[in-house]
C-alpha cells in the first residue's frame, strides 16, 4: 500500500534518508500488529498513572517530565547515528498537542469516558483517508462501526457532558491526523530515530508550556512520585511511541486505528487492577465486540478472480 494521500512530501536530504531508513523493517504484517498490541496495553496503563498524579502536578510539568525522561532513555541508542536531521519533529507536534489535550480532560473527566472519547479516531480515521482520495474497503468501515459501538458499551458511564469531553474529542481528532501521518513516516525512518525526535519536540513544547504558565516555579517537587513519572516516561511514552513507529511499517493507518480501539479495554482492565473499577455485563460485551473488530480488522481481503495488477504493475493490497 502505497502511504496515504494526506502526506504532504517529506523534505530531508538524500543522504540523511539513506543514513536513517532501517532495512531491517518487518515483512509480516502479524508482527507489526502484536507492535501495535503492545502499545495499546501501555497506553492503557497510563491513564491510572496520569489521574493518580495530577494531584500533585500541573499538566505541562506532567508532560515535560514525562518528555524529558522519555527522550533521556532513547538518547544512548541513537546518540551515535544523531544528525542534524529530526525527521520526526511534525509527528511530535501531533503527539505533543495530543498528549496534553490527554492529559487536561483527566482533570474534569473520568478515565473510561475520556478513553471512549478519544477513541473516536477508529471512524475518523478511515474517514480522513478516505477524504483524501484513498480507498477504504467495507471490511475496515464495518469493523470501525463495530469497535465504536463496543468502546460505547464498554466506557459510556452516563455521567452528564463536561468541558474534559470537548477535550477528549480534541484528542481524538488529533490521533487520527497523527495516525494517517505516521504511515510514511514509518515507512522511511528508523523507529528509534522518529522515538527521539518526537520526544525532543514534546520536550521542548512542554518546557515552554511549564515556563508560561508558571507550573515550573509553583511545583513541589517533593511531592512528586518519581517512579510512577518513570515509568509513565520510560515504559510507557518511549516505548509506545517506538511500538507504533514500528508496528505502522507493515500495518496501515486505517487498520492501525482499528486495533487502537484495544486501548480503552486495557484501561478499563488497569482501573479494575489499581482503583477496584470492574466493569458490568454491558462493558463485558463491548470489550468482546472492540476484540472482534480488531481481529476483523486483521485479516487479509481475498484478492478476486477480476483484480489486475494496476496501473503500476504492483498486485493490490488490501486496504
Amino acid at each position: 500500500m502505497d502511504p496515504t494521500p494526506l502526506n504532504v512530501p517529506l523534505s530531508p536530504d538524500a543522504t540523511a534518508l539513506e543514513r536513517s531508513r532501517d532495512r531491517r523493517s518487518p515483512t509480516n504484517p502479524w508482527t507489526g500488529f502484536l507492535a501495535l498490541l503492545l502499545a495499546c496495553v501501555l497506553w492503557g496503563s497510563s491513564y491510572v498513572v496520569i489521574q493518580s498524579n495530577l494531584d500533585t502536578l500541573t499538566p505541562s510539568v506532567m508532560l515535560l517530565v514525562r518528555f524529558a525522561l522519555a527522550t533521556a532513555v532513547v538518547l544512548p541508542w541513537i546518540g551515535p547515528r544523531l544528525g542534524r536531521s529530526l525527521p520526526g519533529w511534525e509527528l511530535g507536534l501531533w503527539m505533543l498537542l495530543g498528549y496534553g489535550s490527554q492529559t487536561v480532560a483527566l482533570l474534569y473527566t473520568t478515565a473510561s469516558r475520556s478513553a471512549f472519547i478519544s477513541s473516536l479516531y477508529v471512524v475518523l480515521v478511515p474517514l480522513l483517508i478516505g477524504l483524501g482520495g484513498q480507498r477504504v474497503g467495507r471490511r475496515i468501515w464495518g469493523a470501525a462501526l463495530l469497535a465504536f459501538g463496543g468502546m460505547g458499551l464498554l466506557s459510556f458511564d452516563g455521567s452528564p457532558p463536561n468541558v474534559g469531553d470537548l477535550w477528549s474529542l480534541g484528542t481524538a481528532i488529533i490521533w487520527s491526523f497523527y495516525i494517517c501521518r505516521l504511515e510514511p513516516y514509518a515507512r522511511r525512518y528508523d523507529p528509534m530515530l522518529l522515538t527521539f525526535s518526537q520526544g525532543v519536540v514534546m520536550g521542548g513544547g512542554s518546557l515552554l508550556w511549564a515556563i508560561a504558565g508558571g507550573d515550573l516555579i509553583a511545583t513541589d517537587w517533593g511531592q512528586v512520585r518519581w517512579g510512577e513519572l518513570l515509568y509513565l516516561g520510560a515504559i510507557v511514552t518511549a516505548g509506545s511511541t517506538w511500538l507504533q513507529s514500528f508496528g505502522q511499517r507493515t500495518v496501515n493507518a486505517a487498520t492501525a486505528g482499528i486495533t487502537y480501539t484495544l486501548e480503552p479495554v486495557f484501561a478499563s482492565l488497569f482501573a479494575g487492577w489499581i482503583f477496584g473499577e470492574w466493569f458490568g455485563p454491558q462493558g463485558m460485551v463491548g470489550a468482546a465486540l472492540v476484540a472482534i473488530a480488531s481481529a476483523l480488522g486483521q485479516l487479509p481481503r481475498s484478492r478476486r478472480p477480476t483484480d489486475d495488477p494496476g496501473e503500476t504493475g504492483k498486485p493490490k493490497k488490501s486496504p
